[in-house]
């Protein structure tokens, strides 16, 4: 049995997003978009940059997710302003999830094909928490 403690602080240390930069280059080919789109919705401000230490423009690795909804907004006939403005709207769905992984796996347990996921204890009895356990073939959930 394989444990990992503390796994949400451990995943967060690993995919810090703001510790990730990407060249312009780099986050277009990650979104299947050009450069010059990139560049493009950089200077009409749409993306955040940042300065690396060489003076070089990078984009956080959470901006490649911005890059690809904004792309598909546009790709469903949306003008850049208006898939700008839904990819913002959609920002905070995006927030609640990292916050959901983040927050919420207190441990991962590995049992034979089966991986169980801590997901916390229960506001009404703190004693018991939710369990995910995920199979090859579904996700199943129990509290104990």
């Amino acid at each position: 049995m394989d444990k990992l403690q503390n796994f949400s602080d451990w995943l967060h240390d690993i995919i810090k997003p703001d510790n990730i930069l990407l060249s312009i280059r780099d986050a277009a080919r990650a979104s299947n978009v050009t450069d010059a789109q990139v560049r493009y919705w950089i200077k009409n401000g749409y993306l955040r940059t940042v300065k690396a230490d060489n003076g070089a423009i990078k984009l956080p690795y959470n901006q490649i997710a911005s890059i690809r909804m904004i792309k598909f907004f546009l790709d469903d006939g949306y003008t850049l302003s208006g898939a700008a403005k839904k990819t913002q709207e959609n920002k905070d769905i995006a927030r609640s999830i990292r916050h959901l992984v983040f927050s919420s796996i207190h441990n991962i347990e590995k049992h034979g094909n089966k991986t169980i996921f801590d997901l916390g204890p229960i506001d009404e009895d703190p004693e018991k928490h939710i369990f995910g356990i995920e199979t090859p073939e579904k996700i199943t959930y129990v509290i104990k």
